[in-house]
Formats: structure tokens, C-alpha cells, sequence
């Protein structure tokens, strides 16, 4: 694909992104304790990547019992839902696209 293609933009059903780029989600570990809470440096290092047609942010467990990894953010509290708000308003700040990735560990039992 040539460069002026992969940087030109992109409709993505009622989204018009600035490029054909996307970013990756990338599991940080950097939520706040207690809660799983995404934080001012979450929202810090997702704008500074809102040059990205879209973003997709890192998992996010929708409930206690499911989250598989260490300090990574939750949405199933108020606070993790005003925490990721900071995220989303830092990146539309920057005129970007972002979506979270939602996240539920199966349970062992039914392995």
C-alpha cells in the first residue's frame, strides 16, 4: 500500500478517520489501587498516540471476578467509568478515535 494511501482517511461506518493507521491495544498495568481505575497518566499516554486513525485501548474487565491480569483497568465501577472518561476526553481533545477493548476471563471450571 503506498504511504499517501495508508495516510489518507478512512470511513469506518459513521466514523471518518484522519488515516488507515491503528494502534494496537497494549495491556499497560498502570490502573490505580485500589479499583482498577484508569488514571490522568492512562489519558496522558493514549492523547499523546491520538494522531493514530483510531485507537484501541488496552482490556478492560467488565467485572471483578474477571479480570485475568495485575493492576490492568476495569469498567464496571463508577470510578473506572469517570477514569476511562479522562482517557476518552484527553483523546477527543486531540481530535482522535478511540475504543476499548472489553475483557472477561473465563473461568477454570470450564476448562
Amino acid at each position: 500500500m503506498a504511504i499517501d494511501k495508508l495516510l489518507s482517511p478512512f470511513r469506518l461506518g459513521t466514523l471518518t478517520l484522519p488515516n488507515r493507521v491503528v494502534m494496537a491495544p497494549l495491556t499497560r498495568s498502570r490502573a490505580a489501587q485500589p479499583g482498577d481505575v484508569p488514571t490522568a497518566l492512562n489519558a496522558e499516554y493514549y492523547a499523546q498516540r491520538a494522531g493514530a486513525g483510531l485507537i484501541v485501548a488496552e482490556t478492560a474487565q467488565i467485572s471483578r471476578q474477571g479480570q485475568g491480569y495485575a493492576l490492568t483497568p476495569g469498567i464496571y465501577s463508577g470510578a473506572q467509568i469517570d477514569g476511562w472518561r479522562l482517557v476518552t476526553d484527553a483523546v477527543h481533545c486531540k481530535d482522535g478515535h478511540i475504543a476499548l477493548q472489553l475483557y472477561e476471563r473465563l473461568c477454570s471450571c470450564l476448562r
